[in-house]
């Protein structure tokens, strides 16, 4: 599904200007209008659009409100060029709605009790709901020349329900219920000193409203959604009031939720002994789960260019495929270009001297340098390592396949500038790791970097540019992190003591199974409040993408945080120096896990000695600003 419509980009030839425009936005609230120009449908759009209630997971920046508000009657209009038209013959009218804070955290306060607040709320989701109902009907209206209009009766029932002024139509009806939501909202703040405050049924108002709308001629055999947005933003009470709706909702209309993972905590409805169950009462939509395999880098290699092809069209000369202008290194390439040669020309000097020229010359700088690390850790010289290469060859084969990749590390361990290159358009795709908002992120620091260079947009972007971009990227999320919960501080501490142990591990690669960065928890039993505390923090890592969480190999329920094997979420790796490939995972205690926010220079260094490491390996330089956490001088 595609818009026809174009939008002018900026008025300058400037390049720095127009890639702004185009992937500097990357969050849906700044696109506004030009949000549905660059939509591209996601392979799981179909299930979203049956009569079926769904719950949209993923986490910030994995695209949810892009689809939901593509899903709305604006998002069909503008994606169907806004032709007028189309309208009647949409099968579907989506209703969007974003859960505002602000908003539904002024229904709670020790003022009043649980169950009126209860009341109060179901009172205020009626009336939103039904505002967006009758906006919905009054722009139908505007775009239509054979309407038909909501009766007299039909709007003052809906207004006697509502406990608004009775409506003699449907424009005045839209007026009484949009003051209706105002006068209400600011009655809240006062609720403590209000007398009787009417309130109607819940969903009482919606059922009246879209029972008489399914009536109207226009509308006959037409589904409505309601599409909710940061469903996690709701108080857990209010989470049950909406459950309720989605659980006993009128066959005319049902809901599509975007939520956050984890962010769904409350799965009861009003009645306790009820709760939503995929798939009995909705459709379960994993974003990541949903995008597996080739799936996002196809989705993401689409998003990018379309918004390449919006430059060319706008007289930039660029590079139109992904995978050119973002070249990556093959493992020997980039361990030469590390300059591996200066560590293994003397060991290999050595070993000619003792062996076959040919022998000796067939293995390559990675596999001598795999030869050399594997001295080091078991205190034996690499002659004897590379007599026994030649004894049993199949084995040391399968330990560099292994190995390969985490020899990279420590090229360049203790040394100055990039230690490790992330480039090319694979390596960007799992630095992402299903989020495409990181992706455009990556994509746009990279290209303006690359124009500050001095170096045309045809041209491919250079492996250190990329590396200096992703570099940048991890960073910037880093410390932005600390903003986006009310436990951020503690996320970016926890973030910089895992991010420190990996790093050292990756550094120092023999001695350990290779590519360390994943954990799980485990360890002795610990007091009930501790493990609510991990639990709580562990939580909010995973619903703001600190921590991603491996759910492929568990059966448990999905809003459960034990038993998941968790990882720093791979946008970070380049900033702190460590491997973005899901792979190989270490024990971590509760203590420790708290201990990195609470004590994090002892408990790195315990850590470390857990796995036969110190903690005296040098900064790299992107991480220096942290060294008063790290205990660094």
């Amino acid at each position: 599904m595609e818009t026809s419509s174009s939008t002018h980009l900026a008025d300058t030839s400037r390049p720095e200007e127009q890639l702004s425009e185009l992937f500097g936005s990357y969050k849906a609230e700044w696109l506004r209008e030009r949000l549905f120009e660059f939509f591209k449908e996601p392979n799981y759009f179909p299930e979203l659009i049956t009569d079926r209630p769904c719950v949209l997971l993923g986490g910030r920046g994995t695209g949810k409100t892009t689809v939901l508000r593509s899903l709305s009657y604006e998002g069909q209009f503008a994606l169907h060029g806004c032709d007028t038209g189309s309208v009647p013959a949409w099968r579907y009218y989506g209703l969007y709605y974003r859960v505002n804070t602000n908003r539904v955290t002024a229904f709670r306060g020790p003022e009043i009790s649980d169950q009126k607040w209860v009341k109060l709320f179901a009172h205020y989701l009626n009336l939103v709901l039904c505002d967006r109902v009758l906006s919905f009907l009054l722009w139908y209206r505007s775009s239509s020349t054979n309407f038909e209009e909501l009766g007299q009766r039909a709007c003052a029932d809906v207004a006697t329900s509502l406990h608004v002024p009775v409506s003699a139509g449907m424009e005045e009806l839209s007026e009484n219920v949009r003051s209706g939501i105002l006068s209400f909202e600011a009655l809240i703040n006062n609720i403590a000193d209000s007398a009787h405050v009417p309130l109607s049924m819940q969903a009482a108002p919606i059922d009246a409203l879209l029972e008489s709308v399914s009536n109207l001629r226009q509308f006959k055999g037409k589904q409505f959604f309601f599409l909710l947005d940061e469903y996690e933003n709701f108080e857990n009470y209010q989470q049950q009031v909406v459950n309720t709706l989605i659980k006993h909702s009128n066959p005319l209309y049902t809901f599509k939720i975007g939520i956050k993972e984890l962010g769904w905590r409350v799965r009861t409805t009003l009645n306790l002994n009820e709760q939503l169950n995929s798939p009995a009462d909705y459709v379960r939509v994993n974003i990541t789960e949903s995008l597996d395999g080739d799936a996002f880098k196809r989705f993401a290699s689409e998003v990018c260019h379309r918004r390449l092809e919006r430059l060319h069209e706008n007289g930039q000369e660029t590079v139109l495929d992904v995978n050119l202008a973002f070249p990556g290194l093959s493992p020997d390439a980039e361990a030469e270009r590390l300059g591996i040669e200066t560590i293994v020309s003397p060991v290999r000097a050595e070993l000619l001297g003792s062996f076959p020229a040919e022998n000796v010359r067939a293995l390559t700088p990675l596999q001598l340098l795999l030869l050399i690390t594997w001295a080091e850790t078991n205190g034996t010289s690499v002659t004897e390592q590379f007599r026994d290469w030649q004894e049993d060859r199949n084995s040391w084969e399968e330990r560099f396949k292994n190995y390969q990749h985490s020899l990279l590390y420590v090229i360049k361990r203790g040394k100055r500038g990039i230690t490790k290159y992330y480039a090319g358009w694979d390596v960007f795709i799992q630095l992402a790791s299903k989020n495409i908002r990181y992706l455009l992120e990556l994509v746009d620091k990279s290209l303006h970097l690359h124009l500050k260079e001095g170096r045309k947009l045809s041209d491919p972007l250079s492996v250190e540019t990329q590396t200096i971009a992703a570099q940048i990227v991890g960073k910037k999320n880093l410390s932005e992190l600390e903003g986006l919960a009310v436990n951020g501080a503690q996320l970016t501490k926890l973030l910089l003591g895992l991010g420190r142990v990996f790093q050292v591990m990756a550094v120092r690669a023999g001695g350990h199974a290779p590519e360390v960065n994943q954990f799980y928890l485990g360890g002795e039993p610990v007091s009930a409040a501790m493990e609510d505390e991990v639990e709580s923090l562990l939580r909010s890592a995973v619903m703001h993408l600190a921590l991603v969480r491996n759910t492929g190999s568990k059966l448990t329920d999905d809003a459960d945080t034990k038993d998941y094997d968790y990882m720093v979420h791979p946008i970070f790796s380049a900033f702190f120096a460590f491997s973005y490939r899901h792979k190989r995972k270490m024990l971590l205690t509760n203590f420790e896990f708290l201990g990195l926010i609470q004590s994090p220079h002892e408990t790195i260094r315990q850590l470390l000695a857990r796995q036969n490491r110190l903690d005296d390996e040098p900064l790299p330089e992107q991480s220096v600003l942290f060294e008063s956490y790290y205990g660094h001088s």
